[in-house]
């Protein structure tokens, strides 16, 4: 059993093998440098990212940041759960052939290319940020899935979408949104009658907001989060009449599927020799996830909704 650290309890753990890899650099140093641009203070309010920013004015991705995540997650995905992952998730919508899909929150465009590849069904990718919408196509592309699953910018806080489809994916992307009930508008207009919604996200209860680990997280995640407790995700869906058939707490596998991808980044790397700033964007994206696990282990959750629009 894996312990908070990714330690099975036998040899050093996963943060000393990779300080032990940085190999002497002094990360506490470049580490500050960066902290030093930081967050501006809660007195002076930053202005509203632009879609693809982070919450101090820099872009969201780059190319060395895309490599790390695909070296961490797979070929196509920037997030947990590559593609054995997916038709677990995705099982509820019953996905056909006939069916047309939008995959909020693509990033390089791994779901829509999965749910295409498996299930037939087209898929058009929605992502906030640029670069990973355009690197998501090259490899729609290279797959021969440019028309079944494309990847396009989009801007999630001004959301509106000029068809109908008849699913919905929103994976781990709705944290981020600062206006939760437009996207929620937005996406209730985007459904046909009868179409199917599933969302998977963050989500925490008051209480839970408060605690230290889940504080910092907040504080140094790139987009500000955003978190609901599920009883003011379910009330979205609620005053959307959108029938909520499944709210699950999917946090164990979530967590599971993170130290796994972190394990194994550390056993690639330590066959490798790289340059400075690939390693600060390695140890900048498992610094990233193990925030993301320290705030799990702190109360937040993870849950899967899926729910169905009504027939008109």
């Amino acid at each position: 059993m894996a312990d908070k650290d990714g330690q099975s309890g036998h040899g050093p753990s996963l943060k000393t093998r990779l300080y032990a890899w940085w190999e002497g650099y002094d990360l506490s140093g470049v580490k500050s440098r960066k902290e030093g641009e930081a967050p501006p203070s809660s007195e002076q309010a930053a202005p509203a990212p632009g879609p693809g920013m982070n919450r101090w004015g820099k872009p969201l991705w780059s190319a060395t940041r895309i490599e790390v995540a695909e070296k961490m997650w797979g070929e196509g995905f920037n997030t947990p759960g590559g593609a054995d992952h997916i038709p677990y998730l995705v099982k509820p919508l019953g996905l056909n052939p006939a069916m047309s899909v939008l995959d909020l929150a693509a990033g390089l465009g791994g779901t829509s290319r999965t749910m295409a590849g498996k299930y037939g069904c087209w898929v058009t990718g929605l992502e906030a940020s640029e670069l990973l919408a355009k690197e998501g196509m090259v490899r729609s592309f290279k797959h021969g899935l440019e028309k079944k699953a494309p990847v396009e910018s989009f801007d999630p806080e001004n959301f509106s979408y000029p068809k109908r489809v008849d699913a919905i994916v929103y994976k781990e992307g709705m944290f981020a949104v600062r206006d939760k009930e437009q996207m929620f508008d937005g996406i209730e207009l985007a459904l046909k009658p009868r179409g199917h919604l599933l969302i998977t996200d963050y989500i925490a209860e008051d209480a839970v907001t408060a605690a230290k680990a889940v504080q910092t997280w907040c504080d140094k995640e790139p987009l500000a989060p955003n978190l609901w407790p599920k009883d003011r995700m379910a009330n979205a869906f609620a005053q959307r009449n959108l029938d909520l058939r499944i709210a699950e707490d999917i946090t164990d596998t979530h967590r599971g599927l993170i130290l796994s991808a972190i394990q194994g980044l550390v056993d690639h790397l330590e066959k490798y020799q790289l340059d400075t700033p690939t390693k600060l964007a390695v140890m900048e994206e498992v610094e990233l996830w193990a925030r993301r696990v320290a705030a799990i282990d702190a109360g937040m959750r993870v849950f899967r909704f899926y729910a169905i629009k009504p027939a008109e």
